[in-house]
């Protein structure tokens, strides 16, 4: 490599292919159906309750909390690694070359989410106080600004201090944040104008503390690495994930869901299938949140044959991904130990599916019942059933083949 420069291209290229390569098994066809509908039916709540919102609702106030959020939140994206500390420390005072580049990729990285914001909350602004050029070209421009400003002063903040009392600044920032686009949505000019000298200040005050100072590898590594961690965590919700390993939780308070079990060989595969089921945190939670998400979205969706739909796609991803993850699981287990030829584990796993989709099926009948639609519940209930009795059902057949 020619400079650190070229360093930051190289990683930020297999960076890019790393995440790519995770997230084209996360957005896979089932999940690309489950948010099409879950955004179909949030926006077709989201429109009709903007069109009968009261004029008293606070929303520069909502606007504020969220932008307050979404700009204070400005972790920098360094993409540095461990061998870092060895192999940079002579190049420490060229080490602009490395964390210029890292900066705007942050500030590009991060954009996507106030970008998002901001066009849900139009049609509120508009609703509310109307689409001005302040609110319309103003505001979006001056919200970019800041997220920028939040990106910068916050790496300034960290290096000063190396990581400490990060949530102090942080918290400044969200106050900065917020009484900017409330002061700005309600039309307070002058104080607006006081607040970004301040903002300015506060900016410039954070850069001059961390010049001369030293960079802090070791706290800027753990942030990176801990970034990295949630994404791998994340990933390995529906796909296996070589960096992390799955981890383990008794839940003692789910031991009552083994009482049921007889003792005896024959149940071997069943107890240890169910032991298997809730206490790993990949498949317990994965099924615990596409429930919930199914819960949700037939609450909210208002047609009987989109909730149709939508509770058959979520039947299908819960049932074969339990399928596949209690079947191949890489984890030792007891009947490798002492096999248990004579009884299909196979079969445990069908058992164990049945009764956890119809436990799925029995919840969201139970929100459409509470919704006040009694034929759509009993339609939902049959689709649920219907649809992880054959996802297994061919699996197994498949598998034979």
């Amino acid at each position: 490599m020619k400079n650190l420069h070229d360093v930051w291209s190289r990683r930020l290229q297999k960076y890019v292919v790393e995440v790519q390569n995770y997230l084209k098994y996360v957005f896979t066809g089932h999940i690309a159906v489950v948010l099409l509908f879950a955004i179909g039916a949030a926006g077709y709540a989201y429109s009709e309750w903007v069109q009968n919102i009261p004029p008293e609702f606070p929303g520069g106030l909502l606007m504020a909390i969220v932008f307050g959020l979404l700009l204070a939140y400005s972790p920098p994206t360094t993409l540095l690694k461990e061998a870092d500390t060895v192999y940079f420390l002579p190049l420490e005072s060229k080490l602009d070359e490395f964390l210029n580049p890292a900066l705007k990729w942050s500030f590009f990285s991060q954009l996507y989410l106030p970008i998002v914001a901001f066009v849900v909350s139009l049609p509120m602004v508009n609703a509310l106080y109307g689409l001005n050029s302040s609110l319309l070209i103003g505001l979006p421009i001056l919200l970019l600004l800041l997220k920028w400003w939040n990106i910068q002063t916050e790496f300034s903040f960290r290096k000063a201090r190396a990581g400490q009392k990060a949530w102090l600044d942080r918290l400044i920032r969200f106050l900065a944040v917020f009484l900017f686009v409330y002061l700005y949505v309600e039309g307070q000019l002058i104080f607006v104008v006081l607040l970004l000298f301040a903002i300015i200040i506060y900016g410039k005050w954070a850069r001059q503390q961390s010049v001369g100072k030293p960079f802090a590898y070791d706290h800027f590594i753990a942030l990176e690495e801990n970034r990295m961690l949630r994404f791998y965590q994340f990933a390995n919700y529906f796909t296996d994930v070589p960096h992390i390993k799955g981890k383990i939780k008794a839940r003692s308070w789910l031991n009552w869901v083994y009482r049921g079990i007889k003792p005896g060989a024959k149940n071997a595969h069943l107890y240890l299938i169910w032991r298997t089921f809730v206490r790993s945190d990949e498949l317990f939670y994965l099924w615990v949140r596409l429930t919930a998400i199914l819960m949700l979205g037939a609450w909210l969706i208002p047609f009987p044959i989109a909730i149709a739909i939508f509770s058959a796609a979520l039947a299908f991803a819960s049932a074969i991904q339990l399928w596949q993850g209690l079947n191949k699981t890489q984890h030792f287990r007891m009947d490798n130990l002492f096999p248990l030829s004579h009884f299909n584990r196979e079969q445990a796993v069908w058992r164990l599916v049945l009764v956890v989709q119809t436990v799925q099926a029995l919840l969201t009948a139970l929100v459409l019942t509470l919704k006040g639609m009694p034929l759509t519940t009993l339609v939902a209930l049959g689709v649920i059933m219907v649809v992880s009795v054959l996802t297994v059902s061919m699996s197994k057949k498949n598998k034979k083949r």
